[in-house]
């Protein structure tokens, strides 16, 4: 059987090198974000962006609408409402809440928290669901222009979030802060952990918190793409209405399921 191990010896040497090839790419990222981390740590660079505290509770609050679409939530939406607006610390903000005419239960739900809530706003979809989220988001930031256009106001910034979203009380501040500066700001994303028998999301979350606290960050050093995550992430209206005008008035692209990462390349 000689011949065999030489034929599984001549097919695993390419694998290997194949295997070393296709992970300089991570060991790049890994570098930089060493790189990174022992400049600010020791040369004390790259931190001057990062306001203290008492920067973040000083200034003027932008007027911050935060969307959620809804299809069939009505069993999380309150509960998420409840924890999150006694949570956040932030004053200048509302949420817009996006549901279907054919999904009852959630329609009734918001309606509520409309009613229990001064910051709740709802926008009825006019047509049934389930559509994309991109095209739930549209008729969301439809319905936040009419309500500014009642009350005579400007939201300034859209942050997205959705219904099962635990959202951290000081990201609105970061945003407001950061908004000064950039069109787009990615809130760190983080998965909850989950007993260890819940495999696949136990995967996923370690994945995800990679992506979020290193390749996120090394991207934005290296000047590259940022691709949005969806959740956590503000947009300034000025980025929103110039996407809106190069898109027939569609800010989000209905016909795409990956609209946080389409939103995210269009703004590059």
């Amino acid at each position: 059987m000689s011949w065999l191990d030489n034929w599984v010896a001549a097919g695993l040497i390419p694998l290997a090198v194949w295997m070393v090839v296709s992970g300089l790419d991570d060991l790049a990222v890994d570098l930089v974000c060493v790189f990174q981390w022992l400049r600010g740590r020791v040369m004390g660079r790259g931190r001057s962006e990062w306001p203290r505290r008492e920067a973040l509770e000083s200034g003027t609050e932008k007027r911050i609408a935060i969307f959620v679409p809804l299809w069939r939530e009505e069993r999380v939406i309150a509960r998420m409402l409840e924890h999150n607006l006694a949570a956040i610390d932030y004053r200048e903000y509302e949420v817009f809440l996006g549901a279907y005419p054919n999904d009852p239960a959630t329609l009734a739900a918001a309606s509520e928290a409309r009613r229990r809530f001064g910051r709740v706003r709802l926008v009825v979809c006019p047509h049934d669901g389930p559509t994309s989220k991109a095209d739930c988001l549209n008729w969301i930031y439809q319905g936040m222009l009419i309500e500014e256009e009642r009350r005579a106001i400007r939201f300034q910034v859209v942050v997205l979030h959705d219904a099962e979203d635990l959202i951290h009380p000081e990201s609105l501040r970061w945003i407001n802060r950061l908004a000064d500066r950039y069109d787009m700001i990615q809130i760190p994303v983080l998965p909850l952990p989950t007993p260890h028998r819940k495999l696949t999301h136990g995967v996923y979350c370690d994945e995800f918190a990679e992506f979020q606290s290193r390749d996120l960050p090394v991207r934005q050093a290296l000047g590259g793409f940022i691709p949005s995550c969806g959740v956590g992430t503000g947009y300034t209206r000025r980025a929103l209405e110039r996407l809106a005008r190069t898109a027939a008035n569609c800010v989000f692209d209905p016909g795409c399921l990956t609209e946080d990462y389409e939103v995210g390349l269009r703004l590059r």
